[in-house]
């Protein structure tokens, strides 16, 4: 078996000794990468000389724009795409958190290079020519949005750019920008319609038996949150798709109007993947549209993808994730 790790040269907690550990766990395939370019010709080459296992270093964002690069280059190849093993380096970790990556980094990759792991076949969702395990707009999308804007006034004072990291950026823009913004009622109106098969609408304990055909309405409202997942997690260690994978050929939509009040409370519930609401409407679906007044931040596995008034969100084929758990 040939395995390749491509890592994210930019990963949060990629240092220069951990580089060198990583080369010595997987010699001579072990790659950086500091741009998509550079991604982008990396992976065509590697799947060029064939690799039955790419391990992607990296949060979530970095994983999706890998997949999305591994599609364009075996279609251009006309190979089948390999399996892909996730190595736990960014700020957002939900792909991590669904395969069970830890924070040993080098001991996973070990693993993952050996053939350890068990190969699972998870379905994606494919919106705005992305593909990605879970798709965001609203709250989510805002706030990666707001912590751009912060990294980036951070970044041009020099004492400010050594000191504050990640997690100093993020609790920053959720102070000064994300939590005044939604506070102000800033919020997109949204309307969503079945676009696809018999839409189920779920309740706390499972399908309530109601359907909804394609061009019927799943939920209108100001939107919080309207997301679909076809894995349980959504970023730092959120539990928020209870349904995700339960059904064969469904994604779980979830849409919400809650308050900023009930989202705080909510917190710790939504951490163990216990967090439903009356203000909250959940779904399996294998397609739908989202049409917003005005244009919004949409967000794609922890990856920015602009600012639309309309996306449609469709379940895509499965790729093969290698999980550790």
């Amino acid at each position: 078996m040939r395995a390749v790790a491509i890592v994210n040269d930019n990963a949060r907690r990629l240092g220069g000794r951990l580089r060198g550990k990583l080369e010595r766990a997987l010699p001579g395939n072990v790659r950086f990468t500091g741009s998509l370019d550079d991604a982008r010709s990396t992976i065509r080459a590697e799947i060029k000389r064939g690799c039955d296992l790419i391990v992607l270093g990296g949060g979530d964002g970095t994983v999706v724009m890998g997949l999305t690069l591994l599609a364009e280059a075996c279609r251009g190849a006309g190979r089948a795409e390999p399996a892909i093993g996730i190595l736990r380096l960014g700020s957002g970790n939900a792909i991590a958190d669904t395969v069970g990556a830890t924070d040993d980094i080098l001991d996973d990759l070990e693993r993952l290079s050996r053939g350890a792991g068990r190969r699972t076949r998870v379905p994606m969702l494919d919106v705005l020519g992305v593909r990605a395990p879970f798709v965001g707009v609203g709250v989510d999308a805002l706030l990666l949005e707001d912590q751009e804007a912060v990294g980036r006034i951070v970044d041009r004072v020099p004492v400010a750019r050594r000191l504050l990291g990640g997690a100093s950026r993020y609790a920053l823009s959720v102070a000064l920008r994300s939590v005044p913004r939604f506070a102000a009622g800033d919020r997109p109106h949204a309307r969503v319609t079945n676009a696809g098969a018999p839409a189920i609408e779920m309740r706390r304990t499972g399908a309530t038996g109601r359907e909804e055909k394609a061009g019927q309405l799943l939920w209108e409202g100001d939107c919080t949150l309207v997301a679909g997942a076809t894995i349980p997690f959504f970023g730092f260690g959120l539990k928020m798709f209870a349904f995700a994978g339960t059904r064969d050929g469904r994604f779980q939509l979830r849409c919400g109007d809650s308050s900023l009040f009930e989202i705080l409370r909510s917190a710790p519930a939504a951490f163990r993947g216990e967090y439903f609401s009356e203000r909250v409407a959940d779904f399996l679906c294998d397609r739908v549209t989202i049409e917003l007044d005005r244009e919004t931040a949409v967000e794609a596995g922890g990856e920015l993808l602009g600012r639309h008034r309309h996306v449609e969100l469709v379940l895509a084929s499965p790729i093969t994730l290698v999980s550790l758990r």
